[in-house]
C-alpha cells in the first residue's frame, strides 16, 4: 500500500479511537451528574465501534508486517494464543471471536502468530499428525456483552485458522478425511477454541460440550 494511503487510514483510525475516548468520558461526567443514569445504549455502540476499530488495526497491521515478522511471538503472547494437549484431543484457543469474512486483512494479523505457536508446539512438544481427523469449533461470546452479537456461522472467517492448523497437524485436510463442526456457547469470555481429535471420540466431546 502506498504510504500516503497507509498515513491517511492510520489517521482515520486513530480519530475513531479518539472519538470513542470523548464519549467514555462523557458517560462518566453523565454518571457523576445522574447516579441513576443507565449507559447501556451508547456502551453497546461503543462495544461495536472497539471491534470494528480492532479489526481496522489488525487491517493496518497485517499490510505493515512481513510474514516473517519478529513481532509475531509479541503478538501470540498479547492475544494469549494457547495448545494444549488434553488426554482425548488437542485443544487451539485464540481469545478473540474471529473476523467477518468480509474483513481482508484482518485474519493475517492472528494466523502468522498463531502458525508460529503451532509450529513452536509441533517443535517442542512433537505429536502425530493427525490421519483422520475431527474438528469442532467453539464460538464464546462474553454473556456480560449480550447475546446480540452472535452471528451466524458463514460470516465468521474460519477456513484461514483451519488452513494453518492442517498445515501443521493433519497429514491432509480432504473432505474424506477431515470433518468440521461448529458450535456457539454464553461464556464469561470472547473466544474461539479449537478442538482436534479422532473421529470415534466425538461422541464423548458432545456429551461435554453441547
Amino acid at each position: 500500500m502506498e504510504n500516503y494511503k497507509f498515513k491517511q487510514l492510520l489517521q482515520e483510525t486513530a480519530t475513531n479511537y479518539d472519538g470513542m475516548s470523548q464519549e467514555l468520558f462523557k458517560l462518566s461526567r453523565r454518571l457523576e451528574e445522574s447516579p441513576r443514569y443507565n449507559p447501556e445504549h451508547e456502551l453497546y455502540s461503543l462495544v461495536r465501534s472497539s471491534e470494528l476499530n480492532t479489526l481496522a488495526v489488525r487491517s493496518l497491521a497485517a499490510r505493515a508486517m512481513g510474514p516473517c515478522t519478529p513481532t509475531s511471538e509479541v503478538t501470540a503472547s498479547a492475544l494469549a494464543i494457547s495448545i494444549v494437549e488434553e488426554p482425548k484431543w488437542l485443544k487451539i484457543t485464540v481469545p478473540a471471536i474471529l473476523p467477518s469474512r468480509r474483513a481482508r486483512d484482518g485474519t493475517l494479523f492472528i494466523t502468522r502468530p498463531l502458525r508460529n505457536c503451532l509450529v513452536s508446539f509441533q517443535r517442542e512438544t512433537p505429536i502425530e499428525r493427525f490421519g483422520q481427523c475431527m474438528i469442532c469449533i467453539v464460538h464464546r461470546y462474553d454473556e456480560a456483552l449480550g447475546i446480540r452479537r452472535v452471528r451466524d456461522y458463514d460470516n465468521i472467517e474460519t477456513k484461514r485458522y483451519l488452513d494453518v492448523i492442517e498445515s501443521v497437524f493433519l497429514t491432509n485436510d480432504s473432505g474424506l478425511l477431515c470433518s468440521v463442526l461448529q458450535t456457539t456457547q454464553i461464556s464469561d469470555r470472547d473466544c474461539t477454541e479449537f478442538y482436534l481429535m479422532l473421529p470415534d471420540t466425538l461422541p464423548l466431546w458432545a456429551k461435554m460440550f453441547l
